[in-house]
């Protein structure tokens, strides 16, 4: 390569090419997004974006990126020559470009890990790197082209200030960092590097398109979703009742406007089921339009059902024009709500969008559980997102489903959010957790809990699950296993032949669970036997419920679910003991449970003895506490593998089960070609919809049952024979739990 010649960060043919021009670019990019926090090491951003790509003068991708014809041809045979690497060759550049320029040790070491795992993850540590022949074949070519590239840049003032002497002395030495980060008190150190290394990657995945920080300022009319007056076709009692109900909510509503305080910076609403938090969320972030600060709205549900519900409802409060500034994000569909709008009937052809992976819209709606993968994730797909919680809001709904001792370190995080990007967080729950009870809570007047308490009073007994004498008028039956659940589900089939029966739980397509929801809304004479599935945040109102004994804040969620509107001042809630074994639950949460609901009658008592509950779980759950301990451990270390490690471990082992394509037989061949070919990560909602997870390993079922082409790839589609043998209509995969066998 000539001297003049000027080097390449991307194929020639493609906007933006050149190297100088994109380093430049993304260096400031990333240095203006990180300047909008309050974080110590503001070079880190910065230098981390300038540097990020150099190791691309590796002649690898000069000579296939200088290319217009023939590129794969040329790939093949350049690989034979030289390593296609450029990470490690931009810390490694970086190392001696950085010296001498004023950057402290430890400022430099936290950019070198930046730029080393742009296109990978964060690491604690950095030490000496494997040097093949092509990699030093490439090392060697580098080591003129980086005097070549140096006297490109010597009046640009970007670059001038770097130690080039340094780096193309030295260059050429065996890599080898000798690198380890320091560990720390707080989590502050971990999250600067979060969200630094989430400022690098959207300067750099997003320096192809033309695009600015949002703001937020979307006009929110939540007139539609103020409950009418009782119709008057309705019976007296009902009419009164229905009319109690609707104010109540607006009593409620109209507390929490009132005592909201907008200086708080993380703050609680204790919001019992079924009291109208849905406008009260909407009212509170249409104030926020006025605080010019503000550039995003996100709201997180543990749940696919709620979050679809919170759409529903949060549609009728825009225009049609602002539908494309609220973005849908959950493992099935990732579109702005006008593009979900469009593609209701078909499933999309969904293509990588920066904007859409970066979260930068003025509105999110996502899962608890992409909040938690995008703080303690260690992906860049992950962390891209992180940097767009700086100056937003995250309302958090049903936040008592965040297990205790993540919470607890939750909560810490969430202070240093708004301490350094100005993070306002709302907590919501109908029970509110130990380890955020002394976090300031919006005052609601005892009055009006009692009240509403009053209203939706459910009674509550323990007895025996007699089957037999089951009531059969939407009837929820749950259990805490699915091997439980499958095996109530064919015994009331037995009994109960001339009624309706449904069976719900994740061995069920997803598919098929929204659809069952959706329709329980129309039918009456029924019993739905499911797994916990249901327990939380589930727009449903059944009139009996017999749940499987369980710790009582499982118990309040699920008691949520019954007679919502207060129709029925008899509605009871059996509890069922177990079988003796307290899984899925700790046993001292379970043990603690079941000797204060022997004493317990109502909902009204359950209540009063929450906070106690609470405070006794907390402070004696030693196996909590450790695993609390861990985590931060984890976290002041820097360990940030080991952070993600131990929180994958812990709260996303349902994801490790064995999930499982079941298409229609009609379908059959296109997933087929579709899964081949690599195209599911490109169509969330049209493949997604039609899995669900196996109660054991595959091994344990027969591997024979599913296509071999696939199992090699790691991926469960069962031969187009076998389909009806593996799945079934009733009871989806779950056919496969054998009551003998655990």
């Amino acid at each position: 390569m000539s001297a003049c010649t000027k080097f390449l960060s991307h194929p020639i043919d493609q906007p933006k090419p050149f190297l100088i021009e994109h380093l430049i670019a993304v260096g400031q990019k990333s240095k203006e997004l990180f300047a909008e926090t309050s974080f110590r090491n503001q070079e880190i951003a910065y230098y981390s974006g300038l540097l990020h790509d150099i190791g691309k003068i590796n002649p690898w991708y000069q000579e296939i990126f200088s290319a217009i014809h023939d590129r794969k041809k040329i790939q093949e045979e350049i690989s034979t020559k030289f390593v296609q690497q450029h990470s490690v060759f931009s810390a490694w550049a970086a190392k001696y470009l950085l010296s001498k320029i004023g950057l402290d040790y430890d400022v430099i070491d936290k950019i070198l890990i930046l730029i080393y795992g742009h296109h990978s993850t964060i690491r604690k540590s950095l030490g000496e790197i494997k040097q093949g022949s092509q990699f030093k074949a490439s090392q060697e070519i580098m080591k003129g082209n980086i005097k070549n590239f140096s006297s490109q840049v010597l009046d640009i003032p970007e670059f001038s200030e770097l130690n080039w002497s340094s780096c193309i002395e030295r260059f050429p030495r065996p890599v080898l960092f000798d690198l380890r980060l320091n560990s720390m008190k707080t989590p502050d150190d971990y999250l600067e590097m979060s969200v630094a290394f989430s400022c690098l990657l959207q300067a750099d995945r997003g320096s192809f398109d033309d695009w600015s920080v949002p703001k937020f300022d979307l006009s929110i009319d939540t007139t539609s979703l103020t409950k009418p007056k009782p119709t008057n076709d309705l019976q007296s009692l009902d009419k009164i009742q229905q009319e109690k109900m609707r104010s109540l909510r607006n009593r409620f509503q109209k507390e929490v406007m009132d005592n909201y305080d907008y200086s708080e910076k993380i703050i609680v609403i204790h919001a019992p089921t079924g009291i109208g938090k849905t406008k009260v969320f909407l009212d509170i972030v249409s104030k926020y339009k006025e605080d010019k600060t503000i550039q995003r709205v996100f709201y997180f549900s543990p749940l696919l059902a709620l979050t679809e519900d919170f759409e529903r409802k949060f549609e009728t409060t825009i225009s049609e024009k602002q539908a494309r500034d609220v973005l849908i994000y959950n493992h099935m569909f990732a579109e702005s709500l006008e593009g979900k709008k469009r593609d209701t009937n078909e499933g999309y052809i969904r293509e990588w969008n920066f904007l859409i992976e970066s979260f930068n819209k003025q509105f999110v709606i996502t899962t608890t559980q992409r909040l938690l993968m995008t703080i303690y994730a260690n992906t860049t797909k992950e962390k891209l997102k992180m940097a767009s919680f700086r100056n937003s809001i995250l309302i958090i709904d049903e936040v008592q489903t965040i297990p205790k001792f993540i919470l607890s370190n939750l909560k810490d995080i969430f202070q240093k959010m708004n301490q350094y990007m100005g993070t306002i967080v709302i907590l919501v729950s109908a029970t509110i957790p130990n380890e955020i009870n002394e976090i300031n809570k919006v005052k609601i007047s005892k009055e009006l809990l009692d009240d509403y308490l009053d209203q939706t009073q459910k009674q509550i007994a323990i007895e025996p699950l007699d089957l037999s004498t089951l009531i059969i008028n939407k009837t929820l039956v749950m259990a805490n296993t699915r091997k439980k659940a499958v095996n109530l589900y064919n015994s009331i089939v037995q009994i109960h032949k001339d009624s309706t029966k449904i069976y719900l739980s994740s061995g069920i397509r997803k598919k098929d669970r929204i659809d069952i929801l959706k329709n329980l809304h129309t039918q009456e004479n029924y019993v739905l036997v499911s797994t916990q599935v249901v327990e939380a945040g589930v727009d449903i109102s059944f009139s009996n419920i017999y749940r499987e004994a369980a710790p009582i804040d499982n118990i309040i969620q699920v008691m949520g679910r019954l007679n919502r509107e207060g129709l029925d001042p008899n509605a009871k809630i059996i509890i069922y003991p177990t079988d003796g074994s307290e899984l899925p639950y700790s046993k001292l949460e379970f043990d603690e449970s079941w000797k204060r609901l022997e004493n317990i009658h109502n909902s009204k008592e359950l209540y009063a003895i929450l906070e106690q509950y609470y405070g006794e779980i907390s402070a004696r759950n030693k196996r909590n506490i450790a695993k609390t301990v861990k985590l931060e451990t984890c976290v002041k270390n820097l360990d940030f593998e080991g952070v993600w490690t131990f929180v994958k471990k812990e709260l996303f082992a349902e994801d490790d089960r064995d999930s499982v394509f079941v298409p229609k037989l009609e379908n059959w061949y296109e997933y087929k070609y579709a899964l081949m070919n690599n195209k599911l990560k490109d169509n969330f909602k049209k493949y997604g919809l039609y899995t669900a997870t196996l109660p054991r390993s595959v091994d344990k079922i027969g591997r024979k049952y599913f296509d071999e082409e696939l199992l090699e790839k790691n991926i469960l589609l069962p031969k187009k024979e076998h389909l009806e043998t593996i799945y079934d209509e009733n009871v989806g995969l779950d056919k496969w739990i054998i009551s003998e066998n655990v």
